[in-house]
Protein backbone atom coordinates (compact mmCIF):
# COMPACT_ATOMS: atom_id res chain seq x y z
CA UNK A 1 0.00 0.00 0.00
CA UNK A 2 1.03 3.32 -1.02
CA UNK A 3 1.79 6.01 1.97
CA UNK A 4 -1.03 8.48 2.26
CA UNK A 5 1.91 11.41 2.19
CA UNK A 6 3.43 10.07 -1.29
CA UNK A 7 0.23 10.02 -2.79
CA UNK A 8 -0.40 13.37 -1.47
CA UNK A 9 2.85 13.94 -3.43
CA UNK A 10 1.66 12.09 -6.00
CA UNK A 11 -1.35 14.81 -6.56
CA UNK A 12 0.48 17.95 -6.14
CA UNK A 13 3.12 17.51 -8.57
CA UNK A 14 0.35 16.12 -11.31
CA UNK A 15 -1.38 18.88 -10.59
CA UNK A 16 1.72 21.39 -10.85
CA UNK A 17 2.98 19.70 -14.08
CA UNK A 18 -0.75 19.54 -16.03
CA UNK A 19 -1.12 23.47 -15.27
CA UNK A 20 2.56 24.55 -16.21
CA UNK A 21 1.65 22.30 -19.30
CA UNK A 22 -1.84 23.94 -20.00
CA UNK A 23 -0.24 27.54 -19.15
CA UNK A 24 2.51 26.61 -22.27
CA UNK A 25 -0.13 25.70 -24.50
CA UNK A 26 -2.37 27.67 -24.32
CA UNK A 27 -0.27 30.89 -25.44
CA UNK A 28 1.19 28.83 -28.07
CA UNK A 29 -2.35 27.96 -29.60
CA UNK A 30 -3.53 31.72 -29.12
CA UNK A 31 -0.37 32.73 -31.01
CA UNK A 32 -1.16 29.98 -33.81
CA UNK A 33 -4.60 31.84 -34.30
CA UNK A 34 -3.01 35.45 -34.69
CA UNK A 35 -1.37 36.78 -37.47
CA UNK A 36 2.15 37.64 -37.54
CA UNK A 37 2.97 40.89 -38.82
CA UNK A 38 5.90 41.04 -41.15
CA UNK A 39 7.58 43.34 -38.82
CA UNK A 40 7.62 41.29 -36.03
CA UNK A 41 10.96 39.92 -34.80
CA UNK A 42 11.41 36.41 -33.28
CA UNK A 43 12.60 38.41 -29.78
CA UNK A 44 8.84 39.98 -30.38
CA UNK A 45 6.66 36.91 -30.45
CA UNK A 46 9.22 35.01 -28.04
CA UNK A 47 8.31 37.55 -25.13
CA UNK A 48 4.59 37.90 -26.06
CA UNK A 49 4.41 33.60 -25.50
CA UNK A 50 6.28 34.40 -22.72
CA UNK A 51 4.16 36.82 -21.00
CA UNK A 52 1.54 35.15 -22.21
CA UNK A 53 2.90 32.20 -20.90
CA UNK A 54 3.12 34.17 -16.99
CA UNK A 55 -0.58 35.48 -17.12
CA UNK A 56 -1.54 32.00 -17.84
CA UNK A 57 0.55 30.21 -15.36
CA UNK A 58 -0.58 32.70 -12.69
CA UNK A 59 -4.25 32.31 -13.53
CA UNK A 60 -4.50 28.76 -14.00
CA UNK A 61 -2.90 27.74 -11.05
CA UNK A 62 -5.33 30.77 -8.81
CA UNK A 63 -8.39 29.14 -10.70
CA UNK A 64 -7.33 25.34 -10.10
CA UNK A 65 -5.62 25.79 -6.60
CA UNK A 66 -9.89 25.37 -5.37
CA UNK A 67 -9.91 22.38 -7.47
CA UNK A 68 -6.95 20.85 -5.94
CA UNK A 69 -8.28 21.59 -2.51
CA UNK A 70 -11.22 19.98 -3.47
CA UNK A 71 -9.56 17.11 -5.01
CA UNK A 72 -7.27 16.00 -1.33
CA UNK A 73 -9.67 13.89 0.16
CA UNK A 74 -10.34 12.24 -3.52
CA UNK A 75 -6.27 11.38 -3.23
CA UNK A 76 -6.45 10.08 -0.30
CA UNK A 77 -9.05 7.84 -0.28
CA UNK A 78 -7.84 6.44 -3.59
CA UNK A 79 -5.51 3.70 -2.88
CA UNK A 80 -5.97 1.19 -5.85
CA UNK A 81 -5.74 2.20 -9.17
CA UNK A 82 -6.17 -1.39 -10.78
CA UNK A 83 -8.29 -2.39 -13.37
CA UNK A 84 -11.97 -0.52 -13.82
CA UNK A 85 -11.40 1.23 -10.95
CA UNK A 86 -8.46 3.46 -12.71
CA UNK A 87 -11.20 4.82 -15.39
CA UNK A 88 -13.80 5.42 -12.92
CA UNK A 89 -11.26 7.77 -10.87
CA UNK A 90 -9.94 9.20 -14.20
CA UNK A 91 -13.84 10.11 -14.66
CA UNK A 92 -14.24 11.45 -11.10
CA UNK A 93 -11.12 13.73 -11.37
CA UNK A 94 -11.77 15.11 -14.65
CA UNK A 95 -15.25 16.41 -13.73
CA UNK A 96 -13.54 18.58 -10.64
CA UNK A 97 -12.51 21.30 -13.27
CA UNK A 98 -15.65 21.46 -15.01
CA UNK A 99 -17.93 21.04 -12.72
CA UNK A 100 -16.52 23.97 -10.41
CA UNK A 101 -16.68 26.10 -13.41
CA UNK A 102 -19.94 25.65 -14.89
CA UNK A 103 -21.47 25.51 -11.11
CA UNK A 104 -22.62 29.34 -11.63
CA UNK A 105 -24.63 28.11 -15.09
CA UNK A 106 -26.00 24.93 -12.68
CA UNK A 107 -27.05 27.22 -9.88
CA UNK A 108 -29.22 29.68 -12.52
CA UNK A 109 -30.83 26.82 -14.07
CA UNK A 110 -31.94 25.43 -10.79
CA UNK A 111 -33.57 28.61 -9.65
CA UNK A 112 -34.94 29.04 -13.15
CA UNK A 113 -33.52 32.73 -13.46
CA UNK A 114 -32.23 32.45 -16.55
CA UNK A 115 -31.94 36.18 -17.07
CA UNK A 116 -28.86 36.01 -14.42
CA UNK A 117 -27.00 34.01 -16.97
CA UNK A 118 -23.85 35.59 -18.16
CA UNK A 119 -24.05 36.99 -21.97
CA UNK A 120 -20.90 35.63 -23.35
CA UNK A 121 -21.59 31.97 -22.37
CA UNK A 122 -18.59 31.03 -24.54
CA UNK A 123 -15.88 32.40 -21.90
CA UNK A 124 -17.45 29.71 -19.61
CA UNK A 125 -17.65 27.06 -22.01
CA UNK A 126 -13.53 28.17 -23.17
CA UNK A 127 -12.58 27.86 -19.28
CA UNK A 128 -14.68 25.05 -19.14
CA UNK A 129 -12.61 23.17 -22.10
CA UNK A 130 -9.11 24.24 -19.90
CA UNK A 131 -9.97 23.14 -16.55
CA UNK A 132 -11.26 19.68 -18.03
CA UNK A 133 -7.46 19.22 -19.80
CA UNK A 134 -5.89 20.59 -16.47
CA UNK A 135 -7.52 18.48 -14.08
CA UNK A 136 -8.11 15.16 -16.46
CA UNK A 137 -4.02 15.95 -16.75
CA UNK A 138 -3.61 15.91 -13.31
CA UNK A 139 -5.82 13.38 -12.41
CA UNK A 140 -4.15 10.58 -14.99
CA UNK A 141 -0.63 11.90 -13.65
CA UNK A 142 -1.29 10.85 -10.46
CA UNK A 143 -3.13 7.87 -10.77
CA UNK A 144 0.10 6.56 -13.53
CA UNK A 145 2.55 7.08 -10.30
CA UNK A 146 0.05 5.76 -8.05
CA UNK A 147 -0.12 2.57 -10.68
CA UNK A 148 3.55 2.54 -10.69
CA UNK A 149 4.22 3.03 -6.90
CA UNK A 150 1.76 0.22 -6.45
CA UNK A 151 3.67 -2.22 -8.79
CA UNK A 152 7.07 -1.12 -7.07
CA UNK A 153 5.99 -1.86 -3.26
CA UNK A 154 4.99 -5.90 -3.77
CA UNK A 155 8.47 -6.15 -5.61
CA UNK A 156 10.08 -4.49 -2.64
CA UNK A 157 7.91 -6.46 0.10
CA UNK A 158 8.88 -9.87 -1.63
CA UNK A 159 11.90 -10.61 -0.10
CA UNK A 160 11.11 -9.98 2.92
CA UNK A 161 8.08 -12.14 2.50
CA UNK A 162 10.19 -14.95 1.44
CA UNK A 163 12.40 -14.41 4.54
CA UNK A 164 9.76 -14.90 6.78
CA UNK A 165 8.33 -17.80 5.67
CA UNK A 166 11.95 -19.42 5.03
Amino acid sequence: MVPWWKRLLYGISGWVVATCAVSLLFPIWVLAQSPIKRTDTVADVLSGVFGAFLACLISVFAVSTFGWLLGIPYVLLVRNSKGWRFWIYLALGSGIGPALVLSPLFHSLLRRSLDNLPTQLTDYYYCACISTVVSGSTALIYLLLLRRSQVEYPRKALPAKSLQGG
